[in-house]
């Protein structure tokens, strides 16, 4: 019979109950979490709050400042990176910048390689801003966000239950089995719902919840479905361009509500482009390379 999300919910739930509990989300985390999920919230309340904390203060202006955004003038203020970048542009750099100091930055020893993790987490998150932005989206650091935490469930078995991940890892490469099948067979939930539980856990806003839920499910809901699919496919392209993610990947299939949702461009043969997508990535990830190394960084 096959496990509902419900069953893995609560599963997930009773997985936590038997850990020490979870780290705490740095102050200034929790009040920005507050303040974005305001929508009474203004741009200079924004800014007062970011400017409060002088770590993050320091990282999203290193941002603001990087080749990416090829503004001609240094932008010396976080109220004047509110006013050039716009308010959901710096939220979702900030929020970038917290996800990054919560979850990819540790000294543990895991059963993951936390170098090829983490530089694949940043590649997805280049590439489904890309690939966001190509489908019509406009909120395009909702791409890059959700790209960067689409497998925070894989760290979290990693962290917290290291010998069901290596379990996982050998399901996976020395059997053949589809990674969701093997970690529905050793944990009894798969990353995507771990992953939102944390999140969910942690306040993050339910746009990002049902993102990293839902990128590997096709519900047939167009709209609703074009964040995950934007990861989905990014997913795949960083794997198959960079090979990436190779040790922890997912079976992936260019169904037609994913080409359709995405808009995705097809040959004369109507085959999805890859070779123009990956072309297209690499320059994305050639003209952010300085933006990435910020987020490389010792955390807050």
């Amino acid at each position: 019979m096959e496990t509902t999300i419900l069953e893995e919910v609560e599963q997930i739930r009773y997985l936590a109950s038997q850990i020490s509990g979870l780290p705490a989300l740095p102050i200034i985390a929790s009040k920005l979490l507050d303040a974005v999920d305001d929508p009474d919230t203004s741009a200079a309340e924004l800014a007062e709050l970011i400017s409060s904390d002088p770590a993050l203060a320091t990282r999203l202006l290193k941002l603001a400042n990087s080749a990416y955004y090829g503004f001609p003038r240094r932008i010396g203020t976080v109220n004047l990176a509110v006013v050039v970048l716009g308010f959901e542009t710096v939220r979702d750099l900030c929020l970038s910048v917290i996800i990054a100091d919560c979850f990819f930055h540790t000294d543990d020893e895991l059963p993951l390689n936390m170098e090829q993790f983490w530089r694949h987490s940043l590649y997805t998150a280049i590439a489904s801003r890309l690939i966001y932005k190509m489908a019509g989206a406009h909120q395009l650091g909702e791409g890059f966000i959700a790209g960067l935490v689409h497998d925070i469930g894989k760290l979290f078995f990693a962290r917290y239950f290291p010998s069901e991940g290596i379990q996982i890892i050998e399901e996976v490469q020395n059997n053949g089995t589809p990674l969701l099948q093997a970690e529905q067979k050793i944990l009894k939930v798969t990353h995507p719902v771990a992953g939102a539980w944390l999140l969910e856990e942690w306040n993050f806003p339910e746009w990002l919840v049902e993102a990293t839920r839902n990128h590997h499910i096709d519900s047939g809901n167009e709209e609703a479905q074009r964040l995950p699919l934007s990861i989905q496919f990014g997913d795949y392209m960083v794997r198959q361009t960079f090979d990436h993610g190779s040790q922890y990947g997912v079976d992936f299939e260019l169904s037609p509500a994913l080409i359709k949702s995405l808009k995705l461009y097809c040959d004369e043969n109507d085959k999805v482009d890859i070779a123009m997508y990956a072309e297209k990535i690499n320059e994305e990830l050639e003209k952010s390379s300085g933006f990435l190394d910020t987020f490389k960084e010792s955390s807050l």
